[in-house]
């Protein structure tokens, strides 16, 4: 509805109910309008979190889901024609290490996106909690996230020659780690320094691992043992702690609005 609308219906109610001085029957009926609206907003069914994440995947999600693209047509465009770089196992495990990498750092923009509109009173005042919408984004992260790394994980046996469980490791692991970092950042630092920090990290990684010589054979060309199963155990148990802690123990919605 337009302004000039919305005033017009404005001025026509005004003009069809004219204001009373309150005291006798008008302040009678006002108490006893305001009594039947208390009680049916009472009564009005509460919208699950099933449902409203329904409704963010029509709002934000088709957003996300299309950023998230981005890795896939790249990942298509090297693997759409035979290369001998990608034959080499060291250098295959270092893409596979940095393509992980960037499927999570693609998540980023989205958890910053209210800061840098400047949404974070709107976001707190609205009737499911800042914390909740939280909760919606990365689910819809995590969902498009587990699908990029399957399509990566299925190309790459499809187009080269390393083994599953090594695709598993360095999808797996990096993917982990950078998670891991930037769910605390989130948790207790504020929004521009956890943006800062989760990009800083993000590029850090994939840089330090594709700098290694190759002769650091205990990080290369490894197998998803039982110390590799291990260590992502451990993340993932960490990244569910950091989770929680933003749910429940976090001043979230205080650090957004500072």
């Amino acid at each position: 509805m337009k302004r000039a609308d919305f005033e017009n219906q404005l001025k026509q109610s005004l003009h069809r109910h004219p204001i009373a001085m309150a005291g006798g029957e008008a302040l009678e009926s006002t108490i006893l309008l305001a009594g039947k609206e208390v009680c049916r907003k009472q009564g009005r069914k509460r919208i699950s979190f099933s449902r409203f994440l329904l409704m963010q995947m029509k709002f934000i999600g088709w957003k996300i889901w299309g950023i998230q693209a981005f890795p896939l047509v790249l990942i298509a465009l090297i693997f759409s024609r035979p290369n001998e770089y990608l034959q080499n196992p060291l250098h295959l495990t270092k893409l596979l290490f940095c393509l992980s990498v960037l499927v999570f750092m693609t998540a980023i923009p989205f958890l910053y996106r209210c800061v840098r509109y400047r949404m974070q009173e709107v976001e707190a005042a609205t009737r499911f909690s800042s914390v909740k919408l939280l909760m919606a984004k990365l689910i819809l992260i995590g969902m498009g996230d587990i699908f990029l790394l399957g399509s990566i994980f299925l190309t790459a046996m499809l187009k080269t020659s390393l083994q599953a469980d090594s695709a598993i490791l360095y999808l797996c692991f990096p993917f982990l780690l950078a998670g891991s970092g930037s769910l605390f950042m989130l948790g207790h630092f504020s929004p521009r320094q956890f943006f800062a920090g989760s990009m800083g990290l993000c590029v850090f990684l994939p840089l330090a691992f594709s700098s290694l010589p190759g002769h650091y054979t205990f990080l290369f060309q490894q197998s998803f043992s039982g110390g590799w199963m291990a260590a992502c155990a451990v993340l993932t148990f960490f990244c569910i702690c950091q989770f929680r802690y933003i749910i429940y123990r976090s001043s979230y919605t205080e650090m957004q609005i500072t």
